[in-house]
């Protein structure tokens, strides 16, 4: 199995609805020919560089998925035929691809953001944090004096 990345611009003068359609048509056609989506990022609507079929502005999409080469040809003919795409390019970005290895990348990835999306303490919380860890390092001292006389 290969991983890929497809870039497709889509007409910006399209309805959500037909959006979503395209969206589904994409997804659908990389599922049925035994590929999986890895990751479906719509970028919103942009200007072009330049001029593509009348258009100045589009709307992007980043999809990265895995599967075979007879899966990049059906995606690619299918986008030709559609003319609500602008224009596409697909990038071979892993030739040996496990699926197994990149969900364990991924969960680490997502445990990793959320140790550090953790709540920080505001500072009440910080300033109540030292007054305990000070009333706590006052009793070890006195509890440690007398267990040191005790010896």
């Amino acid at each position: 199995m290969r991983k890929y990345e497809t870039f497709f611009i889509i007409d910006p003068d399209l309805p959500d609805e037909v959006n979503a359609v395209i969206d589904g048509k994409v997804k659908t056609v990389v599922t049925s020919n035994g590929g999986s989506i890895l990751s479906y990022v719509p970028w919103g609507k942009k200007k072009l560089a330049y001029t593509v079929k009348k258009r100045n502005r589009g709307h992007y999409v980043l999809m990265e998925y895995a599967g075979g080469p007879e899966l990049v040809a059906e995606l690619e003919r299918n986008m030709r035929l559609d003319e609500r795409v602008l224009k596409f390019i697909t990038v071979l970005l892993d030739e040996r691809f496990d699926p197994a290895k990149e969900e364990a990348r991924k969960a680490a990835a997502e445990a990793a953001a959320a140790a550090a999306a953790a709540p920080a303490l505001t500072e009440a919380e910080e300033a109540a944090d030292k007054v305990a860890l000070s009333e706590a390092d006052a009793e070890e001292m006195s509890s440690g004096e007398s267990g040191d006389a005790d010896e």
